[in-house]
This record gives C-alpha cells, structure tokens and sequence, in this order.
C-alpha cells in the first residue's frame, strides 16, 4: 500500500467499514501510484501468483478487493487469467465495485459488493482466490482470523489462496499506522499479522502452508516521497531515475534482512483434495 500526501495529487480511499451510497461518484483521480511504481507492483504481484501456481490453469477465480481495478495502473486481474471461465472481484465499498466494473474488459468479469468476512457464494465456489492487502484493514485481530476462515470455506479441494498482508517487522509499518490513523493518508492501516500468525491462522482453517514469500521493499514513506519530488521535477524524464531507484530498493530483496525491509508478507495455503464440500457459485 503506498502513502499518501494530501492536497499533492489525487487520492482514492480503500475502506473496508464504510462503504459509499451505490450512486456515489468517486471524485476524479488520474493516478495514486507513480506510473513506473504501479507497472512494478503490478508485475511483482502478477509474478508471484504464476510461481505459486506453477503452471496451474484455475477455471474459477475471486480477488477480494477492486481497488487496484477501480482506479490504479497497478490493475493485477484484468490480464492474469485468460483462460479462466469465472473471475469475479468483490469489494465492501460500491463506489469501488462500480468503477471496477467501468474499467474491465467487456466480457469474463464479474464485479459484487461483498463484506469478505461473510461473502454470498456456497462453498468450494473457486479454484483460487488471490486476497492482496485487503484483510489488513480490519480493526480487530479476530475479524482477520474470520475473514481467513471464510476464504477458506470457498475453495474447492485442491484450490490455492493467495495472502498478502502489510508486514509488521518492518520498521516503517508502525509510524506508517500511526500517520493513517490520524488522516494523513484517506483509509487506516488495520490490523495486520506475522508471517508465523498468518500461516497459523490458515492452517488452523483446515489448508495447508505451502510457501511465503516478502514483497516489494521500497521504503513507502522515503520512497513516495522521493519519487513525486523526481516526478514534479523532471516529468516524463524522471523515468530512469525512478527504475534506477526501484532497481536498487529490489536488491533488499535478495538480502537475508528482507524479512524486514518487505512492505508485505505473503502466504499461499492449499485446501488439501480430500476436503469434501457441495460446490456452486451462491448460497441459497
């Protein structure tokens, strides 16, 4: 999740606890991640699910969130599946659901208002369900664990959930906290977990850990900031700055500390193929 500076450029809200009126116009925005920062964000997340698919083609997929696809470049559904007959993205807030809807390619998209901790679909409804920073914004620690159990209950035997959480290790997550939380950004980080709690909490709800993973590490704050000041000043030519940046923040990545310069921590948890459940998409 990026930070925001108000009042510098364009900033959308992601809420999980106050949905907008169905007919509410989201005010306009341009863009809330630098062009390049999005384009990264984008392939790292996209990248991610390939390798922890490994080559797996899923027929029915959920993302548990549209806020990328309602106002960012940094859209990860659109393109990730083309094979797949069934994507369907939710969100609490219409406004997102609606601008999701406006942007999607016109046909194989499905777009519902949805609270994640209780959705409408029966259970085994999907093969995978990608979940990218959408159940750290809940305010208790038990809404998380919920919303885990209930994305568990919609994967059919054998399906993947994929889970990305703000990082709590690193060290900017507390100050970045702290600031959202007194408006300095338009949505509060919520609560988040450890890569030991979050793995405990989807084996507790019956799926198997198969991998973690740390992603993207540029330092949001110092990061934000240093790239708008690069992109006021130099426009369009600020681009190789910006990839030199970006290509020196990732190198974090490969260091035994990146457990600490990650911005998120990520799980994929399979639901083992002997779970039995009656499938389709609704509850009745």
């Amino acid at each position: 999740m990026p930070v925001y500076y108000p009042g510098l450029y364009p900033t959308p809200e992601k809420s999980h606890h106050r949905p907008t009126r169905p007919d509410a116009q989201p005010r306009p925005k341009s863009w809330y991640l630098d062009p390049l920062v999005a384009a990264q964000k984008r392939d790292l997340h996209q990248n991610l699910v390939r390798r922890w698919l490994n080559g797996a083609a899923p027929y029915s997929v959920l993302k548990t969130d549209v806020f990328e696809e309602a106002f960012g470049r940094d859209r990860i559904l659109f393109d990730l599946f083309p094979e797949a007959g069934l994507v369907v993205g939710i969100d609490i807030d219409p406004a997102h659901v609606a601008a999701a809807r406006r942007h999607a390619p016109p046909r194989g998209f499905s777009f519902l208002v949805s609270d994640v901790r209780r959705t409408a679909f029966r259970p085994s409804s999907f093969d995978l369900i990608l979940s990218n920073s959408t159940l750290d914004h809940f305010k208790t620690p038990e809404e998380l664990h919920a919303a885990i159990g209930e994305l568990a209950r919609l994967l059919r035997p054998g399906g993947t959930l994929i889970v990305t959480l703000d990082n709590p290790r690193n060290p900017l997550y507390r100050i970045l906290r702290w600031m959202s939380r007194r408006r300095f950004a338009p949505f509060s980080l919520g609560c988040t977990a450890s890569r030991r709690q979050l793995n405990a909490w989807l084996e507790a709800s019956g799926l198997i850990v198969t991998d973690n993973d740390w992603l993207i590490h540029n330092p949001r704050l110092v990061s934000t900031a240093l790239f708008l000041a690069l992109r006021r000043t130099l426009g369009r030519y600020a681009d190789p700055s910006i990839r030199a940046l970006l290509g020196l923040f990732s190198l974090l990545g490969r260091l035994p500390t990146r457990s600490l310069t990650a911005c998120f921590v990520a799980a994929c948890a399979l639901k083992p193929a002997d779970q039995r459940t009656p499938a389709g998409p609704f509850r009745p």
